[in-house]
């Protein structure tokens, strides 16, 4: 009997992989959470902070761009995309050389939840912490803010990726405070 593995395309391959690698944040959570207790959004992050911080080397062999912010933002869609599928689909909205928007239609990892039957929140934490890492590794002068997240019930996912400078500045003043410099 021959390996089937060999017949399936490359592509099929990638789906495949991709659908299971959605599928991990799902499950451990409906798996994990109750056992680790309330420490469990905290390690999640600290893990998919990690693994953000290893995007710099696909992007390096995929020759992204990562500046300016519009660049930047997109090439952050096509690592998720290369990792996690092709079922995310999105379009970048560009501001400014400073700040742009990732206005995400589509999600896997949202769609792995429905699939599984448990609450789309739970991927909010690992895909949050993934994005702001995957990011600053890719340009240590840029962050990103959620706005919108679709798996906490809005329409779309609109995050914002802005040199931390212009954010720093921003924050300070919703506090009422300075401006950070």
């Amino acid at each position: 009997m021959g390996d089937r593995l060999d017949e399936m395309t490359p592509e099929s391959r990638w789906r495949v992989a991709a659908k299971f690698s959605c599928r991990l944040p799902v499950m451990y959570g409906i798996l994990m959470r109750d056992a680790v207790g309330e420490t469990f959004d905290r390690r999640v992050e600290e893990l998919w902070c990690y693994c953000g911080e290893e995007v710099l080397e696909i992007a390096r062999a995929a020759g992204l761009k990562v500046t300016p912010a519009d660049r930047l933002s997109s090439s952050l869609l096509k690592i998720l995309t290369i990792l996690f599928g092709p079922e995310f689909r999105g379009e970048i909205l560009d501001l400014s050389s400073d700040r742009a928007v990732l206005l995400m239609k589509k999600c896997p990892f949202l769609l792995r939840c429905l699939e599984c039957g448990s609450s789309t929140s739970t991927v909010f934490h690992p895909c949050m912490a993934f994005c702001i890492s995957a990011t600053e590794s890719l340009n240590k002068d840029f962050s990103l803010r959620f706005v919108r997240a679709m798996c906490l019930g809005d329409k779309n996912c609109e995050i914002r990726v802005v040199k931390k400078s212009l954010l720093e500045k921003e924050e300070g003043e919703k506090e009422g405070g300075e401006p950070s410099h």
